[in-house]
């Protein structure tokens, strides 16, 4: 049997854990470091003691999703005791050929450009994207079931946005037994919208977003998919009082938060989900993903 590449994990959440056992499964030898007490008793004999450790002979670098939280260090939850390790630092102890991350901080993109080192974003695969927009559907829908007071079966729903998140929350939805509005500002995606059996209503520039304000009385929940302010003080206004909302978007988010607060408007901000709602499944993904990546960049 040909012998791999070493493979150094470092950090990341209770992802990372279920990642493991898919690189373990294709025969890599593994060190893993920065996975907390659960990864010490998951993971005893490829444990490292310390960093260095881990990254000794390696050839791959395999970093977390987020890659940082603040930018500047390795992000490591699973750690009972905050660690700081720098990427800065890890950058320049690391000699292997390939970093594997996803989500990198621009510093970290530039300093590794200048050592002429190209890190590959994992979360940027569209295997990746389209799976895991799956898992951020599920987990909107339980974080809405949570809040409302009302079943899905039978409330009138409206989803801002129709890209892969969109589409897929969209569907499940109304397998739910929901009333599905569909805003959007592509009219192909609203022909594909109409075509699934929902409510395609053409998210009009004009007026602040006129249409958003026009978002009738009965709806329940607004799930944000557009990681744009479109939901500002003066849409809020015009809302459903009772209706929740729920934002799926990236930083900055869709939603002007103070202005909802003010408005006493329930919200969520749903960051996250695939990590937090379904671990297991969303670690499967990811060593997927990251197999693949390292097959064709090592093998």
């Amino acid at each position: 049997m040909t012998t791999k590449n070493k493979i150094a994990v470092l950090g990341g959440d209770a992802r990372q854990l279920f990642m493991l056992r898919h690189l373990l499964s294709l025969n890599y030898p593994v060190a893993v470091w920065g996975l907390g007490e659960e990864g010490k008793r998951r993971f005893p004999e490829i444990t490292a003691p310390h960093w260095q450790a881990a990254l000794e002979k390696a050839t791959a670098m395999i970093l977390p999703l987020p890659v940082s939280a603040d930018g500047v260090r390795l992000r490591c939850p699973l750690e009972s005791e905050a660690l700081s390790l720098r990427l800065s630092i890890l950058l320049e102890a690391f000699s292997g050929k390939l970093i594997l991350g996803g989500r990198f901080p621009e510093a970290f993109l530039h300093s590794a450009a200048q050592k002429g080192v190209e890190p590959v974003d994992y979360s940027a695969s569209e295997d990746f994207l389209l799976n895991n927009a799956l898992l951020t559907a599920e987990g909107a829908i339980a974080l809405a079931m949570e809040r409302l007071p009302v079943a899905i079966d039978g409330s009138t729903v409206a989803v801002i946005g129709y890209g892969r998140i969109g589409a897929l929350l969209a569907d499940r939805l109304r397998a739910l037994g929901a009333t599905v509005l569909v805003y959007a500002r592509r009219r192909d995606a609203l022909t594909r919208a109409a075509l699934c059996h929902h409510t395609p209503v053409l998210l009009r520039r004009e007026d602040a977003y006129q249409s958003l304000r026009e978002i009738p009385a009965v709806c329940r929940v607004i799930f944000n998919t557009v990681p744009q302010c479109l939901f500002s003080g003066t849409v809020l206004e015009a809302l459903p009082k009772q209706c929740l909302f729920v934002d799926l978007a990236s930083v900055p988010g869709g939603l002007d938060r103070a202005a909802a607060d003010e408005l006493k408007i329930p919200w969520i901000w749903g960051t996250a989900l695939p990590g937090k709602y379904a671990p297991e499944s969303a670690g499967r993904i990811l060593g997927q993903t990251v197999g693949a990546l390292l097959e064709e960049h090592l093998d």
